[in-house]
């Protein structure tokens, strides 16, 4: 047993002992093998030596030690998209596997959002996250993650354990698996759905539900936020058209993960809307179809984050956003060359893309 600096520790390394916190929380089990993902959340916990056996696993036994990357503690950006297209292709891996009618999402999912987490959260610009997010495939994998991640910040937001928020990440991640069992020419459809194939489109919720409720490991909380999260406070969502808070906390935060990512992401169908006009929607759906007290945390919250952000403006001008209005936040104050435009006064004018 020897000890050794975090920032020294090498893939296939073997801890010799428990890594336990200043709170006595153990944040990485005796005979743990040290990744990359592992040396990055000691390293922010600020953790700056642990105990390590004499002798490594070699590189034939740890499969890790040959296809982990190594990042530098200034490469987080390079870091969290590889975590974020790790995870995104777990997704995709039990996207085809329930093709076949099999799949352990449990075992498949095990330590895969943790890094991604612990770097979103410890980051906490969650929305410039997930612009520098690159994955060039299906739209609904990166959505699921964007999704469980949003969610994750949500929970964070409102003051969620980080067990809970561990948990609504997860269900937010897992929330379409259900699309699995519909049709590819419904979910890829560029036109408008007829009747009959928005209501096949819909049983995605209790496919998820079920999918998850059959696997191993997964506690009601997270099997209900599947099955519920296009629910509606207002009664007008389905499956079942529950209301207000007997909708589970969980599905209502992740049905404004949901809304959000899918306004300001492209689709086959639609393109999408800048972040601004996507608020504007969401809190019109506050007043009706979205727990308002989570939407309005929601708003304030991703909004502080654009603040000296630049931004194109539907009158072909670029500016930078210089102050939020509390009273009207998706209407913030941009300065464009020597001049303050208040979109709050002005309703023509529109915030049409963040850059």
């Amino acid at each position: 047993m020897q000890l050794v600096a975090v920032d020294e520790l090498r893939n296939g390394m073997v801890l010799a002992q428990d890594v336990i916190s200043d709170t006595f929380v153990n944040i990485v089990s005796e005979s743990t093998v040290v990744t990359n993902e592992i040396v990055e959340k000691l390293m922010n916990l600020g953790i700056d030596f642990v105990y390590v056996q004499s002798e490594m696993v070699s590189p034939e036994e740890n499969t890790l030690y040959k296809t982990e990357p190594k990042f530098d503690r200034t490469d987080s950006n390079e870091a969290l998209n590889y975590n974020f297209n790790k995870t995104v292709n777990k997704i995709k891996n039990i996207f085809n596997d329930l093709k076949f009618g099999v799949a352990d999402i449990k075992k498949e999912m095990d330590g895969t959002l943790e890094p991604l987490l612990d770097g979103i959260l410890i980051n906490n610009d969650i929305l410039k996250n997930l612009r520098l997010m690159k994955y060039d495939d299906d739209y609904t994998l990166k959505h699921s993650v964007n999704v469980g991640l949003l969610s994750a910040m949500i929970g964070k937001w409102i003051g969620l354990t980080k067990k809970e928020i561990a948990d609504l990440s997860l269900a937010g991640t897992l929330h379409d698996v259900g699309k699995s069992k519909v049709p590819r020419y419904i979910i890829n459809k560029p036109g408008e759905l007829s009747a009959q194939e928005y209501g096949i489109a819909q049983l995605h919720a209790q496919y998820s539900y079920e999918i998850l409720s059959e696997s191993h490991g997964f506690s009601v909380e997270i099997c209900n936020a599947v099955k519920y999260h296009h629910e509606r406070f207002n009664g007008s969502g389905y499956p079942e058209g529950l209301k207000g808070k007997t909708i589970p906390l969980y599905a209502r935060i992740i049905a404004v993960a949901d809304v959000f990512d899918a306004l300001t992401a492209d689709k086959v169908y639609q393109r999408k809307i800048s972040p601004f006009l996507a608020a504007d929607i969401i809190k019109n759906m506050s007043f009706g179809e979205l727990d308002p007290e989570i939407t309005n945390i929601f708003l304030k919250k991703i909004s502080e984050f654009y603040v000296g952000n630049k931004v194109l403006l539907n009158t072909g001008e670029e500016g930078e956003i210089v102050y939020l209005n509390k009273f009207d936040i998706t209407k913030p104050l941009v300065k464009v060359n020597e001049k303050f435009l208040d979109l709050a006064t002005k309703s023509d004018i529109q915030i049409k893309e963040v850059l």
